[in-house]
């Protein structure tokens, strides 16, 4: 029987140096691939999701991209989107200043920045507008299963769930010490959602410079933490300039910290009026190794 085998760029996401941020892998031409293939693959290399490019679908589009988490596949997410356009940039295969990659949610913009020797140096991913679901009231609830007590959370934010393509449920921490503390109870995360859909899990604080957070989602992804979540960056942002911590435009959100794998994602929220008009999540990345695996 003939060995298959399966190319693939190991790459660091949302930092600027090897070994922070998250860890993405790439499998660059996952073509004869079946979708439980695909899902072992993302098993063995155990980051928090792992892509598969294959030639697009639709004449607007320059790749099709399928994302997959060890448990399940994505309907988009951010540093997958964003370190798979940064590899297919510097392969050769992007080579305009914006183009599209179809998700499972559609074609999604990425803009591309380059130095004036055409080197790439950041990567703009564009996301849905935002849609703002439930507020939660159940705030001791929340904050046990997340090893907290409801003194932690801050009261003049609402605990609500906001989605651009994946929905999050985003909870305000009084302070970068209580968020440092977060330990998550799987079972009682896990039951937040009795009768529903379990939703994964944003936590952030103010602080000087932007935000901090951290995301937990081994209830719903088996992704225990995350060093950097682009999917929940963008409704982040939204959420932020929808009550007014933030003004509308950019900021940063740093993620990772506390894993000792720090992340920094760009990020920016406009609205005319009251209505949201582009929500955008941005960063780097750095290649950092390439391989095959034999099937």
């Amino acid at each position: 029987m003939t060995q298959r085998r399966y190319a693939f760029a190991q790459l660091d996401v949302f930092t600027d140096r090897a070994f922070g941020g998250n860890q993405l892998a790439v499998f660059t031409d996952a073509r004869g691939l079946t979708t439980a293939e695909m899902q072992t693959l993302t098993r063995e290399m155990n980051f928090s999701e792992s892509t598969f490019v294959f030639p697009a679908e639709t004449p607007e589009t320059a790749a099709r991209v399928r994302i997959f988490t060890p448990a399940i596949e994505m309907p988009m997410a951010g540093h997958p989107t964003v370190g798979t356009a940064w590899w297919l940039a510097q392969s050769g295969a992007l080579t305009g200043a914006s183009a599209q990659l179809g998700l499972n949610i559609g074609p999604i913009k990425i803009d591309l920045e380059r130095d004036s020797d055409g080197k790439l140096t950041f990567v703009w991913m564009t996301h849905r507008l935002p849609e703002f679901g439930p507020v939660r009231h159940d705030r001791d609830a929340v904050a046990g299963a997340l090893g907290l007590a409801a003194a932690d959370l801050r009261p003049d934010l609402p605990l609500q769930e906001v989605s651009t393509g994946v929905p999050f449920l985003f909870v305000p921490i009084v302070s970068l010490e209580a968020l440092g503390r977060a330990r998550i109870n799987q079972s009682a995360l896990a039951g937040l959602w009795p009768n529903g859909e379990p939703r994964m899990v944003y936590l952030f604080t103010a602080h000087s410079d932007g935000l901090r957070a951290r995301m937990f989602a081994p209830h719903v992804a088996d992704i225990p933490e995350d060093p950097a979540t682009g999917a929940a960056a963008g409704p982040m942002a939204a959420y932020a300039v929808h009550h007014g911590l933030k003004p509308d435009g950019g900021f940063v959100i740093d993620q990772g910290v506390e894993m000792g794998r720090p992340s920094r994602i760009h990020v920016s929220a406009r609205r005319s009026g009251d209505a949201f008009v582009e929500v955008k999540i941005g960063g780097q990345a750095v290649v950092v190794g390439m391989g095959q695996i034999f099937w």
